[in-house]
């Protein structure tokens, strides 16, 4: 009797044994840092990191990226394009469903036992719709424009029923545009282009995405724990009572804890002792990982490393001073020091314009150079104009880049003379990235990383009032760049506005591309089937295993 007992209690700490380490990777919760809390879930107006990557998970749209970054079909089984690149017909998989949690049920009231939960066409057309109304002001709105009549919708002159979004039946979305466009189909990765039950929406009452509460999901995991300024912890979504919400077989982790810690610093020791099983990583961090071979280094040219002029400050507000500081700045000693490619421009290599790599369509933008006459004119023009007798500024930088710094200072100190000084604040990577964020510089030798997969959407993070305005760019001759490129109808011309935007920035002395850099994102060992955007922004979980 003994001895079957203790074989009995043999098995059952095997088998428990067996569910912590998962078969092969599977089953297991993975844990990753964000920065920040997400504010609000509502696909077409959520627009932070943290809010994308939850959104990446718990919604699917028609199509996303696989772990090798090619696009695939989601919700949607298949599609079709015809000859002219117009119309694009979508099936969509017949089993689709909204998962519900009993306390997103409570919305409905009385009606819940009688809303249907399957996820037909219409739920994306009203998607589509809510994105492209004005009234929902979503960030996401004009990367979508090509769709049939959105320009005049986006304008007011259409009401969003007049959108090219046709639920041909249950199953079969017909999206017609109004021109072709080859990049339409990234577009529909974005969280705008989420599906949303206009049912279930009328029923928040405005309160969509502000809580778990206030949501259904469609994606490989729903939402069972938001607890602001701690976690959001996303389950498997599969099978309730019977009622399969997804292919439970086809998501393989159980669970994704999203830790909120913002403290750069400790990633790299998290990610070296299993806590975390992704995290963003400073360059100094990656290459010390990498070094001691503690965890696998993904990196995407996702980064341009520039002369920041923050354009809010006092003295860098002033166009002429900022002009004449950068037609004199030789980014020569810098490239050298980083030893990577001089940057072709202010979009890193991993946005892509259409349906390829924006850098290799165009040519490289010459940063402007000035004699030492022309600087100096122009430095004095715009201390007149502002009544100063002398510009004093700080530049921030990092160690490795202090001597390179102090040479270009020197050039500038040649150049203008003992009415000009620029003391030199040197910051650890982590720290000078906040205070860029933060906007509490002047000028500040930095990586500028991307978060946004496409030339557009890069070029976006500098419009006027912009949240991802570090450079504090107020212009409305750039917003209206941004503008036309929105709107460009011809692959030829999209390519035309994006360089014209981005020269700009360099021209007006906003952003001076010093040489390519890039993001790193640390995996622990072991991990593997991670989804990524083509800049590494957006991570999605449904195939990946932790050892």
């Amino acid at each position: 009797m003994k001895k079957g007992l203790s074989i009995l209690l043999s098995c059952l700490l095997l088998a428990l044994l067996c569910c912590g380490c998962g078969k092969g990777g599977m089953d297991r919760q993975i844990v990753v840092p964000l920065d920040a809390d997400p504010e609000y879930l509502d696909p077409a107006i959520a627009s932070s990191p943290s809010e994308r990557n939850i959104i990446a998970n718990v919604f699917e749209g028609l199509l996303t990226y696989n772990a090798d970054g090619k696009l695939v079909p989601a919700a949607a089984e298949s599609y079709e394009v015809s000859s002219d690149g117009l119309t694009y017909t979508f099936h969509l998989k017949k089993t689709l469903r909204w998962r519900m949690t009993k306390i997103a049920s409570g919305v409905l009231g009385e009606e819940a036992e009688h809303f249907d939960r399957a996820l037909t066409a219409a739920d994306f057309v009203f998607g589509l719709r809510r994105t492209l109304d004005p009234a929902t002001g979503s960030p996401w709105a004009p990367m979508l424009l090509a769709v049939k009549n959105a320009d005049r919708v986006q304008k007011g002159e259409l009401k969003p029923r007049k959108l090219g979004l046709k639920a041909a039946d249950a199953h079969t979305l017909v999206i017609t545009l109004d021109h072709p466009d080859e990049g339409f189909p990234a577009a529909l990765t974005l969280p705008g282009a989420m599906p949303c039950s206009k049912t279930y929406f009328e029923a928040t009452g405005g309160r969509y995405g502000l809580a778990a509460d206030y949501l259904i999901y469609n994606g490989p995991f729903y939402i069972s724990n938001w607890n602001p300024g701690t976690a959001v912890t996303v389950r498997r979504n599969g099978t309730v009572n019977d009622v399969a919400y997804y292919d439970e077989s086809d998501v393989y982790p159980s669970s994704v804890y999203f830790s909120i810690n913002n403290e750069q610093d400790t990633r790299d020791d998290k990610l070296e002792n299993g806590t975390y099983h992704l995290a963003p990583l400073t360059g100094t961090q990656a290459s010390e990982l990498q070094t001691k071979g503690s965890a696998q280094i993904r990196a995407f040219g996702a980064a341009t490393f520039s002369l920041l002029f923050n354009c809010g400050s006092e003295i860098l507000r002033d166009y002429d001073i900022r002009c004449a500081i950068a037609g004199t700045f030789d980014p020569a000693p810098l490239q050298e020091l980083k030893g990577t490619l001089p940057a072709a421009g202010v979009v890193p290599p991993a946005c892509i314009c259409g349906s390829a790599p924006y850098r290799e369509s165009v040519k490289p933008i010459a940063l402007p150079r000035l004699t030492k006459r022309q600087a100096r004119q122009q430095m004095q023009q715009g201390m007149d104009r502002r009544n100063l007798k002398d510009v004093e500024l700080t530049v921030l930088c990092t160690e490795p880049n202090e001597t390179a710094v102090r040479t270009a200072m020197q050039q500038w100190q040649s150049v203008f003379g003992v009415h000009f000084s620029v003391t030199v604040e040197v910051l650890d990577d982590v720290t000078l990235s906040a205070r860029v964020q933060s906007g509490d510089y002047e000028l500040a030798f930095a990586s500028l990383a991307f978060e946004q997969s496409t030339a557009q959407q890069a070029l976006e993070r500098f419009r006027t009032g912009s949240a991802d305005n570090a450079v504090h760019l107020a212009s409305r001759r750039y917003d209206d760049l941004l503008d036309v490129m929105a709107r460009a109808k011809k692959q030829s011309d999209k390519l035309l506005t994006v360089r014209a935007a981005e020269t700009f920035l360099i021209d007006h002395a906003v952003v001076l591309p010093i040489s390519e850099a890039s993001k790193e994102i640390g995996l622990g060992k072991g991990v593997s089937g991670v989804a990524f955007t083509p800049t590494g922004d957006v991570w999605r979980f449904q195939h990946a295993v932790a050892a």
